[in-house]
């Protein structure tokens, strides 16, 4: 099973999420930014890795918040949210073509990653308290 990272990221009681590009995996859906740990590497390194790769921010990784299971066609992920904070502005776009901070009600229409659904409940939750 792969693991992935996911940046927490909360402006507020508004979370930080970003779209899939065309021609990516899930274009369209919108997910909280992040990707895969490479091995050997330690969970906050890899989403400081892919934060500054993904969106070019330098980023302050903190504690994990959740983790969930997912099961693809392509196959099973591991996602793990980390507690995230970056200063200034988002820099560039790789793997996504735009990011937006959302508030819970804003997400109610919105195509989310299936990964990202059942972290986003607990995470809105915790923010929204």
């Amino acid at each position: 099973m792969k693991q992935v990272v996911c940046a927490v990221a909360t402006r507020g009681h508004r979370i930080l999420l970003a779209r899939r590009a065309p021609g990516e995996h899930l274009a369209g859906h919108w997910e909280l930014p992040g990707g895969k740990v490479e091995p050997g590497e330690s969970l906050a390194a890899a989403l400081t890795r892919e934060l500054q790769e993904e969106l070019g921010v330098t980023a302050k990784v903190g504690a994990e918040i959740a983790r969930s299971v997912h099961h693809y066609e392509r196959g099973c992920i591991e996602l793990i949210a980390l507690a995230t904070a970056f200063d200034g502005e988002i820099a560039h776009l790789t793997v996504h073509d735009a990011v937006q901070w959302y508030a819970a009600d804003g997400l109610v229409d919105l195509a989310v990653a299936p990964a990202d659904i059942p972290l986003l409940d607990v995470i809105l939750a915790g923010i929204e308290n």
